[in-house]
């Protein structure tokens, strides 16, 4: 959860300081463009963390964040196809 504490690893070390509100639609752009990167970023770490866990004897618990996986990576892919529609200048879904 991010609630402004630091719960990341050791070394991976960011802020979640960006506006959510954006001026204009390149700024929106650049900002999701950074989400899709930021949270394929989160993934791998989940999936590491998930061997991790199973190399500790604790299967069940990377069972449990294997199985989140899932749901991470379609809501990337959501994410991603949202920024292609406002790369290619916002057209509707038809």
């Amino acid at each position: 959860m991010h609630d402004g504490h630091d719960v990341h690893s050791p070394h991976h070390h960011h802020h979640h300081d960006l506006e959510a509100s954006t001026s204009s639609k390149e700024e929106a752009e650049a900002l999701l463009g950074y989400m899709v990167a930021h949270n394929e970023h989160h993934t791998e770490e989940l999936a590491e963390l998930a061997e991790t866990m199973r190399g500790l004897g604790e299967s069940e618990i990377a069972e449990d964040i294997e199985a989140s996986l899932s749901d991470f990576r379609e809501g990337n892919l959501k994410l991603r196809a949202a920024f292609a529609m406002l790369q290619e200048g916002g057209k509707e879904k038809s």
